[in-house]
Protein backbone atom coordinates (compact mmCIF):
# COMPACT_ATOMS: atom_id res chain seq x y z
CA UNK A 1 0.00 0.00 0.00
CA UNK A 2 1.31 3.55 -1.08
CA UNK A 3 -0.24 6.46 1.09
CA UNK A 4 0.28 9.71 -1.51
CA UNK A 5 0.50 8.72 -5.01
CA UNK A 6 -1.55 11.47 -6.22
CA UNK A 7 1.29 13.41 -5.21
CA UNK A 8 4.85 14.09 -7.13
CA UNK A 9 6.90 11.70 -5.07
CA UNK A 10 4.47 9.12 -4.35
CA UNK A 11 3.54 8.23 -7.43
CA UNK A 12 7.24 8.29 -8.45
CA UNK A 13 7.51 5.14 -5.97
CA UNK A 14 4.39 3.66 -7.27
CA UNK A 15 5.75 4.02 -11.00
CA UNK A 16 8.96 2.43 -9.59
CA UNK A 17 7.38 -0.43 -8.13
CA UNK A 18 5.22 -0.98 -10.72
CA UNK A 19 7.81 -0.83 -13.54
CA UNK A 20 10.65 -2.59 -11.99
CA UNK A 21 9.05 -4.69 -9.62
CA UNK A 22 5.99 -5.90 -11.19
CA UNK A 23 4.39 -5.64 -7.85
CA UNK A 24 0.78 -4.91 -6.83
CA UNK A 25 0.04 -2.08 -5.18
CA UNK A 26 -2.73 -0.22 -3.48
CA UNK A 27 -3.22 3.46 -3.48
CA UNK A 28 -5.81 4.79 -1.71
CA UNK A 29 -6.15 8.78 -2.61
CA UNK A 30 -8.72 11.66 -1.28
CA UNK A 31 -12.11 11.86 -2.37
CA UNK A 32 -12.28 12.98 -5.67
CA UNK A 33 -8.58 12.65 -6.34
CA UNK A 34 -8.67 9.18 -7.90
CA UNK A 35 -8.80 10.08 -11.74
CA UNK A 36 -5.76 12.68 -11.23
CA UNK A 37 -4.13 10.10 -8.95
CA UNK A 38 -4.69 7.54 -11.98
CA UNK A 39 -3.25 10.12 -14.61
CA UNK A 40 -0.31 10.79 -12.11
CA UNK A 41 0.53 6.83 -12.38
CA UNK A 42 0.14 6.64 -16.37
CA UNK A 43 2.35 9.67 -16.71
CA UNK A 44 5.27 8.41 -14.23
CA UNK A 45 5.31 4.96 -15.55
CA UNK A 46 5.64 6.68 -19.50
CA UNK A 47 8.69 8.84 -18.15
CA UNK A 48 10.12 5.25 -16.09
CA UNK A 49 10.25 4.24 -20.05
CA UNK A 50 7.70 2.18 -20.25
CA UNK A 51 6.04 1.48 -23.50
CA UNK A 52 2.63 1.76 -24.62
CA UNK A 53 1.86 -1.76 -24.92
CA UNK A 54 3.01 -3.12 -21.51
CA UNK A 55 1.25 -0.07 -19.86
CA UNK A 56 -2.32 -0.96 -19.08
CA UNK A 57 -0.75 -4.36 -17.94
CA UNK A 58 1.36 -2.96 -15.31
CA UNK A 59 -1.75 -0.02 -14.55
CA UNK A 60 -3.69 -3.35 -13.95
CA UNK A 61 -1.55 -4.44 -11.39
CA UNK A 62 -2.35 -1.20 -9.30
CA UNK A 63 -5.93 -0.40 -6.96
CA UNK A 64 -7.27 2.93 -6.64
CA UNK A 65 -9.29 3.51 -3.39
CA UNK A 66 -10.99 6.52 -1.61
CA UNK A 67 -9.34 7.07 1.43
CA UNK A 68 -11.28 7.35 4.84
CA UNK A 69 -11.20 10.21 7.10
CA UNK A 70 -7.58 10.20 9.21
CA UNK A 71 -9.66 8.67 12.70
CA UNK A 72 -11.71 6.51 10.52
CA UNK A 73 -8.85 4.40 9.11
CA UNK A 74 -9.70 1.57 10.93
CA UNK A 75 -12.46 1.06 8.05
CA UNK A 76 -10.33 -0.19 5.86
CA UNK A 77 -8.93 -2.87 8.05
CA UNK A 78 -11.41 -6.10 6.37
CA UNK A 79 -10.18 -4.85 2.94
CA UNK A 80 -6.55 -4.74 4.54
CA UNK A 81 -6.69 -8.33 5.31
CA UNK A 82 -8.40 -9.00 2.76
CA UNK A 83 -5.85 -8.16 0.42
CA UNK A 84 -3.27 -9.85 2.23
CA UNK A 85 -1.12 -6.04 2.47
CA UNK A 86 2.30 -6.91 3.50
CA UNK A 87 4.16 -3.10 3.28
CA UNK A 88 2.96 0.15 3.78
CA UNK A 89 4.87 2.69 1.78
CA UNK A 90 3.97 6.04 3.15
CA UNK A 91 4.36 9.23 1.34
CA UNK A 92 1.75 10.86 2.01
CA UNK A 93 2.29 14.77 3.88
CA UNK A 94 2.11 18.57 4.24
CA UNK A 95 4.75 20.89 2.26
CA UNK A 96 3.15 23.96 3.33
CA UNK A 97 6.08 25.85 5.47
CA UNK A 98 3.73 27.96 7.04
CA UNK A 99 0.32 26.19 7.66
CA UNK A 100 1.28 24.66 11.03
CA UNK A 101 -2.03 22.79 12.14
CA UNK A 102 -1.97 21.35 8.88
CA UNK A 103 1.50 20.30 8.84
CA UNK A 104 0.84 18.28 12.37
CA UNK A 105 -2.53 17.04 10.98
CA UNK A 106 -0.70 15.25 7.76
CA UNK A 107 2.80 15.17 8.81
CA UNK A 108 2.55 14.25 12.37
CA UNK A 109 -1.48 12.71 13.74
CA UNK A 110 -1.74 10.90 9.84
CA UNK A 111 1.59 9.33 10.35
CA UNK A 112 0.36 7.87 14.11
CA UNK A 113 -3.41 6.81 12.95
CA UNK A 114 -1.41 4.70 9.87
CA UNK A 115 0.85 3.42 12.30
CA UNK A 116 -1.73 2.19 14.72
CA UNK A 117 -3.52 0.13 11.88
CA UNK A 118 -0.45 -1.02 10.61
CA UNK A 119 0.16 -2.57 13.66
CA UNK A 120 -3.40 -4.29 13.59
CA UNK A 121 -2.93 -5.45 10.41
CA UNK A 122 0.71 -7.25 10.81
CA UNK A 123 2.62 -5.20 8.04
CA UNK A 124 5.71 -6.54 7.73
CA UNK A 125 7.33 -3.23 6.97
CA UNK A 126 6.73 0.29 6.95
CA UNK A 127 8.42 2.57 4.70
CA UNK A 128 8.52 6.68 5.48
CA UNK A 129 9.58 9.15 3.31
CA UNK A 130 10.79 11.82 5.11
CA UNK A 131 13.40 15.07 4.57
CA UNK A 132 16.88 15.12 4.83
CA UNK A 133 16.53 18.07 6.81
CA UNK A 134 14.15 17.18 9.47
CA UNK A 135 18.17 17.42 11.29
CA UNK A 136 17.79 21.08 11.37
CA UNK A 137 21.16 23.30 11.26
CA UNK A 138 23.90 21.42 12.42
CA UNK A 139 27.84 22.35 11.69
CA UNK A 140 29.05 18.53 12.06
CA UNK A 141 28.46 15.40 10.32
CA UNK A 142 24.20 14.94 10.06
CA UNK A 143 24.01 10.92 10.96
CA UNK A 144 21.54 8.09 9.35
CA UNK A 145 19.79 8.33 13.07
CA UNK A 146 16.82 9.90 14.88
CA UNK A 147 17.34 13.20 15.57
CA UNK A 148 17.70 14.93 19.06
CA UNK A 149 15.34 18.83 18.74
CA UNK A 150 17.55 21.50 17.95
CA UNK A 151 18.01 24.77 19.41
CA UNK A 152 14.53 26.90 18.24
CA UNK A 153 16.71 28.86 16.02
CA UNK A 154 18.45 25.74 14.77
CA UNK A 155 15.23 24.84 13.26
CA UNK A 156 14.44 25.61 9.32
CA UNK A 157 10.82 25.60 8.98
CA UNK A 158 8.05 23.91 10.88
CA UNK A 159 7.55 21.33 8.26
CA UNK A 160 10.96 19.83 8.98
CA UNK A 161 10.17 19.45 12.63
CA UNK A 162 7.00 17.76 11.98
CA UNK A 163 8.99 15.30 9.46
CA UNK A 164 11.08 14.56 12.50
CA UNK A 165 8.64 14.30 14.84
CA UNK A 166 7.33 11.50 12.65
CA UNK A 167 10.55 9.81 12.30
CA UNK A 168 10.14 9.35 16.13
CA UNK A 169 6.61 7.92 16.10
CA UNK A 170 7.42 5.17 12.94
CA UNK A 171 10.92 4.28 14.74
CA UNK A 172 8.89 3.74 18.18
CA UNK A 173 5.70 1.62 16.81
CA UNK A 174 7.31 -1.42 17.26
CA UNK A 175 6.98 -2.47 12.93
CA UNK A 176 10.28 -3.07 11.36
CA UNK A 177 10.65 0.25 9.57
CA UNK A 178 13.07 2.17 6.56
CA UNK A 179 13.08 5.71 6.63
CA UNK A 180 14.33 7.88 3.91
CA UNK A 181 15.69 10.74 3.67
CA UNK A 182 15.62 12.72 0.24
CA UNK A 183 16.64 16.31 -0.45
CA UNK A 184 15.27 18.49 -2.65
CA UNK A 185 13.98 16.15 -5.81
CA UNK A 186 13.95 18.41 -9.42
CA UNK A 187 13.70 16.50 -12.66
CA UNK A 188 14.99 13.75 -14.70
CA UNK A 189 18.52 14.08 -15.59
CA UNK A 190 17.73 12.53 -18.99
CA UNK A 191 14.97 15.21 -20.49
CA UNK A 192 14.58 17.29 -17.31
CA UNK A 193 11.30 16.79 -17.35
CA UNK A 194 9.86 17.51 -13.79
CA UNK A 195 6.30 16.76 -12.91
CA UNK A 196 6.02 18.29 -9.33
CA UNK A 197 4.75 21.57 -7.81
CA UNK A 198 6.71 24.64 -7.87
CA UNK A 199 9.04 23.81 -4.30
CA UNK A 200 12.58 25.00 -4.21
CA UNK A 201 14.48 25.41 -7.59
CA UNK A 202 11.03 25.64 -9.35
CA UNK A 203 10.04 27.98 -7.20
CA UNK A 204 13.65 30.01 -7.73
CA UNK A 205 12.74 29.41 -11.46
CA UNK A 206 8.96 30.83 -11.09
CA UNK A 207 9.77 33.71 -9.21
CA UNK A 208 12.44 34.97 -11.67
CA UNK A 209 9.30 34.09 -14.35
CA UNK A 210 6.41 35.71 -12.62
CA UNK A 211 8.51 38.68 -11.18
CA UNK A 212 12.48 39.55 -12.63
CA UNK A 213 10.93 38.52 -16.00
CA UNK A 214 8.03 41.58 -15.81
CA UNK A 215 10.34 44.24 -14.70
CA UNK A 216 14.12 44.24 -16.25
CA UNK A 217 16.81 46.45 -14.60
CA UNK A 218 20.57 46.13 -15.67
CA UNK A 219 21.19 45.65 -12.10
CA UNK A 220 20.34 42.28 -11.05
CA UNK A 221 20.47 42.29 -6.58
CA UNK A 222 20.49 38.32 -5.59
CA UNK A 223 22.42 35.66 -2.73
CA UNK A 224 24.90 33.44 -4.01
CA UNK A 225 27.86 32.09 -1.91
CA UNK A 226 29.97 29.78 -3.49
CA UNK A 227 28.20 26.79 -1.31
CA UNK A 228 27.27 23.50 -2.95
CA UNK A 229 23.86 22.81 -3.06
CA UNK A 230 21.83 19.69 -3.06
CA UNK A 231 19.52 18.57 -5.37
CA UNK A 232 19.29 15.08 -6.44
CA UNK A 233 17.08 13.82 -9.96
CA UNK A 234 13.42 12.14 -9.91
CA UNK A 235 15.16 8.96 -11.56
CA UNK A 236 18.34 8.85 -9.33
CA UNK A 237 15.64 9.00 -6.68
CA UNK A 238 13.60 5.94 -7.99
CA UNK A 239 16.51 3.74 -8.71
CA UNK A 240 17.53 5.00 -4.89
CA UNK A 241 14.36 3.68 -4.14
CA UNK A 242 14.32 0.27 -5.80
CA UNK A 243 17.88 -0.66 -4.50
CA UNK A 244 16.65 0.59 -0.99
CA UNK A 245 13.45 -1.67 -0.97
CA UNK A 246 15.55 -4.47 -2.77
CA UNK A 247 18.91 -4.73 -0.01
CA UNK A 248 17.98 -2.22 2.71
CA UNK A 249 17.83 -4.53 5.98
CA UNK A 250 15.21 -3.39 8.66
CA UNK A 251 14.95 -0.12 11.26
CA UNK A 252 17.16 1.74 8.50
CA UNK A 253 17.53 5.16 8.12
CA UNK A 254 19.12 6.40 4.58
CA UNK A 255 20.20 9.50 3.39
CA UNK A 256 19.33 10.27 -0.22
CA UNK A 257 21.17 13.53 -1.19
CA UNK A 258 23.73 14.83 -3.45
CA UNK A 259 27.56 14.61 -3.68
CA UNK A 260 28.97 17.83 -2.41
CA UNK A 261 32.31 17.54 -4.44
CA UNK A 262 29.84 16.93 -8.05
CA UNK A 263 27.08 19.34 -7.00
CA UNK A 264 27.14 23.35 -8.33
CA UNK A 265 26.99 25.79 -5.38
CA UNK A 266 24.94 28.94 -5.42
CA UNK A 267 27.61 30.83 -7.51
CA UNK A 268 27.11 28.99 -10.27
CA UNK A 269 23.20 28.39 -9.98
CA UNK A 270 23.53 32.67 -10.57
CA UNK A 271 25.25 32.51 -13.68
CA UNK A 272 22.87 29.96 -15.23
CA UNK A 273 20.06 32.15 -13.68
CA UNK A 274 22.16 34.86 -15.38
CA UNK A 275 21.64 33.39 -18.92
CA UNK A 276 18.00 33.91 -18.27
CA UNK A 277 17.40 37.19 -16.85
CA UNK A 278 20.53 39.25 -18.78
CA UNK A 279 21.64 41.83 -16.65
CA UNK A 280 24.30 43.85 -17.44
CA UNK A 281 25.88 43.41 -13.53
CA UNK A 282 25.05 41.07 -10.65
CA UNK A 283 25.99 42.13 -7.32
CA UNK A 284 25.66 38.97 -5.17
CA UNK A 285 25.73 38.26 -1.05
CA UNK A 286 25.88 35.54 0.94
CA UNK A 287 22.44 35.71 2.76
CA UNK A 288 19.17 37.70 1.92
CA UNK A 289 19.64 39.35 5.35
CA UNK A 290 22.79 41.15 3.73
CA UNK A 291 20.90 42.56 0.73
CA UNK A 292 19.85 46.20 0.90
CA UNK A 293 16.27 45.11 0.24
CA UNK A 294 15.17 48.69 1.06
CA UNK A 295 17.09 50.02 -2.36
CA UNK A 296 16.98 48.07 -4.48
CA UNK A 297 14.13 47.33 -7.62
CA UNK A 298 10.54 46.37 -5.46
CA UNK A 299 10.27 43.08 -7.99
CA UNK A 300 13.79 42.12 -6.61
CA UNK A 301 12.89 42.75 -3.39
CA UNK A 302 9.51 40.65 -3.42
CA UNK A 303 12.15 37.59 -5.36
CA UNK A 304 14.16 37.78 -2.35
CA UNK A 305 11.53 37.63 0.16
CA UNK A 306 9.54 35.15 -1.61
CA UNK A 307 12.33 32.67 -1.78
CA UNK A 308 14.34 33.86 1.80
CA UNK A 309 13.68 30.54 3.15
CA UNK A 310 14.67 28.59 0.32
CA UNK A 311 17.99 30.62 0.08
CA UNK A 312 18.57 30.08 3.89
CA UNK A 313 18.25 26.66 3.66
CA UNK A 314 20.42 26.40 0.49
CA UNK A 315 23.15 28.85 1.79
CA UNK A 316 23.67 26.49 4.74
CA UNK A 317 26.48 23.16 4.76
CA UNK A 318 25.21 20.38 4.80
CA UNK A 319 27.06 17.34 5.95
CA UNK A 320 24.91 14.40 5.59
CA UNK A 321 26.33 10.83 6.19
CA UNK A 322 25.91 8.75 3.22
CA UNK A 323 27.14 5.15 3.95
CA UNK A 324 24.11 3.81 3.18
CA UNK A 325 24.02 4.95 -0.06
CA UNK A 326 27.62 4.58 -1.36
CA UNK A 327 26.94 0.99 0.27
CA UNK A 328 24.01 0.68 -2.35
CA UNK A 329 26.40 2.56 -4.89
CA UNK A 330 28.93 0.14 -4.39
CA UNK A 331 26.08 -3.29 -5.47
CA UNK A 332 25.42 -1.59 -8.62
CA UNK A 333 22.91 1.15 -7.98
CA UNK A 334 22.82 3.81 -10.55
CA UNK A 335 22.70 7.18 -8.98
CA UNK A 336 23.37 9.76 -11.46
CA UNK A 337 24.48 13.17 -10.11
CA UNK A 338 23.33 16.79 -10.30
CA UNK A 339 25.86 18.36 -12.19
CA UNK A 340 25.42 21.88 -13.44
CA UNK A 341 25.09 20.26 -16.94
CA UNK A 342 21.73 18.53 -16.17
CA UNK A 343 20.55 21.03 -13.85
CA UNK A 344 20.82 23.48 -16.97
CA UNK A 345 18.94 20.58 -19.04
CA UNK A 346 16.39 21.29 -16.08
CA UNK A 347 16.25 24.61 -16.60
CA UNK A 348 15.94 25.00 -20.08
CA UNK A 349 12.87 22.52 -20.22
CA UNK A 350 11.23 25.26 -17.74
CA UNK A 351 12.49 27.98 -20.20
CA UNK A 352 10.57 25.89 -22.79
CA UNK A 353 7.24 25.71 -21.28
CA UNK A 354 7.33 29.73 -20.27
CA UNK A 355 6.37 31.93 -23.15
CA UNK A 356 6.81 35.45 -20.68
CA UNK A 357 10.52 34.11 -20.46
CA UNK A 358 11.31 33.01 -24.39
CA UNK A 359 10.23 36.66 -24.56
CA UNK A 360 12.06 38.72 -21.86
CA UNK A 361 15.38 36.63 -23.47
CA UNK A 362 14.59 37.94 -26.84
CA UNK A 363 13.94 41.00 -25.99
CA UNK A 364 17.18 41.68 -23.78
CA UNK A 365 19.48 38.89 -24.18
CA UNK A 366 19.50 39.56 -27.66
CA UNK A 367 21.05 43.26 -27.24
CA UNK A 368 24.64 41.72 -25.72
CA UNK A 369 26.92 38.50 -25.64
CA UNK A 370 29.00 39.99 -22.77
CA UNK A 371 29.22 38.42 -19.86
CA UNK A 372 27.51 39.97 -17.04
CA UNK A 373 30.05 41.67 -14.58
CA UNK A 374 29.86 40.33 -11.04
CA UNK A 375 30.56 42.44 -7.66
CA UNK A 376 30.73 40.43 -4.40
CA UNK A 377 29.06 42.53 -1.95
CA UNK A 378 30.65 41.72 1.42
CA UNK A 379 28.62 42.68 4.66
Amino acid sequence: MITGASGFLGSLVAAALLADQHRRIVLPVRSGAQANCLLRLRIALLDRGVHDADLEALLGLAEILELPARHSLQEMSSWACSHDIEDIVHCAGCVDYFDTKQLHLANVEFTGSLLNVAKAWKIKRFWYLSSAYCSGYRSGTIPEALHPDPDAADEPTEYTRTKRLAEWRVAESGIPFVIVRPSVIIGDSRTGEYRGKNYGLYQMWRAIEGLLCREYYPVWYTVAPPIPVNFVHQDAFQNAFLAIYRDLPGDSIIHVVANAEKSPTMRDLCWMWAHVYCPAEIHTYPEVDNVPLRSIPVRQRRFLELASKNFEIATRTWNFSTDNLRSLCARGLYFPDATLTTITRCQQRYIEGSVRIQEHMKNYCSRSNCKPRLVECVP
